[in-house]
This record gives C-alpha cells, sequence and structure tokens, in this order.
C-alpha cells in the first residue's frame, strides 16, 4: 500500500492518509528522546511519503506538539493531515520548585487538568494550534475518558456531564465553523465507543490496541455499530504497546508494561504461524486492521528513523491468503474477519 493513499472519514469531506505517524513515544513515554533523534524521525516519515501526523497536549506535556509543529510549519499545509486532542489543559505549575511531572521522560514542566467543559475544549484547541505553530487542524478527538484515569464511576459520570453540558457544543461550533473537519474520541478499553455514542454522533474514533492482530472482541461489539452510524476508526497501537514487532523477547510490552501469561501465549501461536509462512509478525500486524471496512487509516508510532522505515517496508509486504486462513482455523481471529 501507498502511505498517502486516502480514505473519506464518515460522511465528512475529509480524507486522510492510511497510514500516519504517531506522536506518544516522541513525547517520551518510554525513555527520553533528543531534539534531533526526534526531528530524524519525522523527516524519516516525511521523505517516506508519511502524510498525517496525529498528536496531543498529553504527550511530554506539550513536547509533542511543538516537535510536530517544529517538523511541519514550513510545509505546505495542503500536502498534510493533522490530529490533535482535547480535554487537557496545561499550566504552569503553582510551585515550580518542587513540581515533578507525571508519567513521561523529559517532558515540558506543565500541570495538567483534565477536563471536558466547554471553556476547557475551546482553551485546550487554541493552546494546541500556538504549541503546534500551525494554526488549522484536521480533526480534534476527545482524549482518555475512560475508566483508566477515571476509575471511580462517578468520576467519569461527571466527566461525561462537562461534556453534555457544554464540551460536545464546544465541538459541534469549532466543526460547523470549519474550524475542523471532524471531531471524534480516542478509545483505550471496550465499551467507551458505545457510551460516546449515546450523546453524540461523532465522526472518528481513534482506537487505540483493542482492534489489532491480538485483539478484537471491539470490532463486533463497537466498530460495527459505530460503521453503521456514520463514523470512522483510526487504528492505534496496532502493534499491542510493541509485543506484536518485537515477538517474545525479554522486556517485550503489553499495555505499556510486562506482558502477562496468556498474552505471551497467543503471541507465540501467531509467531509460530507468521514463521510458517514466512511472514513478519510486525507486517501481519500492520495490515491486519486495515482491511475492516470502518478502518480509515492506522497511526503507528516510532522513536527513530529506522522504525519508521521498517513499519512502511512491512506495510507493503505481500501476505499469502493461506496465512490469513490459518488463523482463521486456529480461532486466532474471527472466522468473518475481513482480511487483506
Amino acid at each position: 500500500m501507498k502511505p498517502d493513499e486516502r480514505r473519506r472519514v464518515g460522511r465528512t469531506d475529509l480524507h486522510l492518509p492510511v497510514l500516519g505517524l504517531g506522536t506518544c513515544p516522541l513525547g517520551g513515554v518510554y525513555a527520553a528522546i533528543g531534539e534531533d533523534e526526534a526531528r530524524a524521525t519525522f523527516n524519516a516519515a516525511w521523505d517516506a511519503g508519511i502524510r498525517f501526523y496525529d498528536t496531543a497536549p498529553w504527550y511530554g506535556l506539550g513536547q509533542a506538539e511543538h516537535r510536530t509543529g517544529r517538523a511541519l510549519f514550513d510545509k505546505s499545509r495542503a500536502d498534510f493531515s493533522l490530529t490533535t486532542k482535547v480535554g487537557r489543559v496545561l499550566r504552569a505549575p503553582l510551585n515550580r520548585a518542587t513540581y515533578k511531572p507525571p508519567a513521561w521522560e523529559a517532558p515540558l514542566q506543565f500541570e495538567v487538568e483534565h477536563v471536558f467543559t466547554y471553556d476547557a475544549i475551546m482553551r485546550s484547541y487554541e493552546d494546541s494550534l500556538q504549541r503546534l505553530g500551525i494554526n488549522k487542524v484536521d480533526a480534534l478527538y476527545i482524549h482518555d475518558l475512560d475508566r483508566g484515569y477515571f476509575p471511580e464511576q462517578e468520576h467519569l459520570d461527571a466527566k461525561f456531564r462537562e461534556l453534555d453540558e457544554g464540551g460536545y457544543r464546544a465541538l459541534e461550533e469549532l466543526k460547523s465553523s470549519g474550524e475542523v473537519a471532524a471531531i471524534g474520541a480516542g478509545i483505550n478499553e471496550i465499551g467507551m465507543i458505545s457510551r460516546f455514542l449515546e450523546s453524540a454522533d461523532l465522526d472518528l474514533f481513534l482506537v487505540a490496541s483493542r482492534f489489532t492482530l491480538l485483539e478484537q472482541q471491539i470490532y463486533e461489539d463497537e466498530i460495527v455499530p459505530a460503521g453503521k452510524r456514520g463514523a470512522s476508526i483510526v487504528v492505534g497501537g496496532a502493534f499491542n504497546s510493541g509485543i506484536l514487532a518485537t515477538g517474545i523477547v525479554d522486556g517485550a510490552k503489553y499495555e505499556y508494561g510486562e506482558a502477562p501469561a496468556e498474552i505471551v501465549s497467543k503471541v507465540q501461536q501467531l509467531s509460530n504461524l507468521a514463521h510458517d509462512h514466512g511472514v513478519p509478525l510486525p507486517a501481519a500486524a500492520l495490515q491486519f486492521p486495515l482491511a475492516a471496512p470502518e478502518v480509515a487509516s492506522l497511526v503507528f508510532g516510532a522513536v527513530t528513523a529506522q522504525e519508521v522505515q521498517q513499519n512502511l517496508r512491512h506495510a507493503s509486504v505481500s501476505i499469502p491468503d493461506p496465512f490469513w486462513d490459518d488463523l482463521k482455523s486456529e480461532g486466532l481471529i474471527a472466522q468473518s474477519a475481513s482480511t487483506p
């Protein structure tokens, strides 16, 4: 496949390239990333034909947006697609001397408020444009509104009320005014697409790690109904945080941590079948989600230029039909699953 091949998003006029670069790793999710290394990764993506970039305020507490903007600001805006996220407002720490940033390696020094009110959505959007140094993005996602960040039901419900009472209105105004072409939500867990669709007709969902060669439960339960409502899917986390790229090796990551035994066992089965057919497992992991008719695009994370180049090679590998047939016969993917 060509990385700049485009697919339409829902019922909008937005068409996204089928492959994109996700910038979470360049925000320092696993390790501190230097400026030169980050720029080399962006340059490799651009030189290889990648014309879709996804970022967020949360990634490196603004660092990923700054880096994305610096890499793209001198490109013709008509030549690339750019998405970011809303729901977190970054502020200067009240006590700069004692502040310790959460979650990231060598992030920028900002505190985070996770909020979905009308004013917060609008501020998040405007702040992102400033950090990017680019005055237009193509789509906005509601970011990380789920039980992973709000484990108490009352807190989760309160955040959805913020959306109901103003956040959705902010997003709809941005879309109707032409500021953005599409609005959606990032999804980390099963059940959340349905929850969002109870209240709003969103155009797209960025599904991270839940629709992969390793996991497909979400497909029939939520992706198919979302497609029938007119929403498209962008797939993130196609490697389930790494294990489908590395296979079973020491330190293989699943969900940003150590892989449990049942995941290791399934990945071993996938690896064995891939080996028998002479198929690189990462190639199968990248190509599988893109076969679903609801999927408009897939964004992959990369830290180095070499990882970008590897992923693009994997995306173009020819995979024989008997491999997909054997995955179905072994029960590793559903009999009804679309395959490349």
